[in-house]
């Protein structure tokens, strides 16, 4: 019993940069709650560091709120971060007032609710939903309709690696690969949304 709680206590994630640099973050232990890893963090906020500082950022599967976290850390403007369950959502709420993170956003929601109330353009946007639903491009058709993208928008995706994976996402036109990488069963790719292309 002992042993489970000391678990418990170690499900955190460091934040890598910015204002709270070294600071971790905890996290509910959830089925299908899997927190990014590290290594994916780095690579994923090395390629879009640029995006980042001043960007209103949508984490619309946050989870643990690694990714969101992270980017506000960053210097992200604004940070929306959406879960379906009540009790994440209450804890990423705990964590925010511990880090005084005025520019996060929290909101107990379906992806599919919230994204038919959308009121900001977003700048970045992460998906990462649980591996089990299999609903990612339904969610990427939702996106892909709605005229809060701004253009240039980063959208990243986190899936389960499989063989040619890019090519089992259904991303319309205007959604340009810009990165991929595999590690360890994870394949992670960064599109960018560009409005002028019909």
């Amino acid at each position: 019993m002992k042993k489970q709680k000391k678990s418990k206590l170690n499900l955190k994630v460091k934040i890598l940069s910015g204002l709270w640099k070294g600071k971790n973050v905890t996290f509910l232990e959830k089925k299908d709650l899997r927190p990014t890893k590290n290594i994916i963090r780095e690579t994923l906020f090395n390629w879009i560091q640029e995006d980042v500082k001043d960007s209103i950022c949508l984490d619309l599967f946050a989870g643990s709120g690694a990714l969101g976290f992270e980017a506000a850390s960053r210097g992200a403007k604004k940070v929306y971060l959406i879960d379906v369950d009540i009790d994440i959502t209450n804890h990423l709420s705990l964590q925010k007032n511990e880090l005084n993170a005025n520019n996060v956003y929290i909101f107990n929601s379906s992806a599919f609710n919230f994204l038919e109330n959308l009121k900001e353009n977003f700048n970045v946007i992460f998906l990462d939903p649980p591996f089990s639903k299999k609903i990612i491009n339904e969610i990427i058709r939702k996106i892909s309709l709605m005229p809060e993208i701004s253009d240039k928008c980063k959208i990243y995706i986190e899936l389960p690696y499989k063989k040619n994976n890019e090519f089992m996402l259904e991303t319309p036109d205007n959604w340009n690969l810009l990165k991929s990488k595999k590690t360890g069963e994870v394949v992670y790719l960064l599109f960018q949304h560009n409005a002028s292309v019909i």
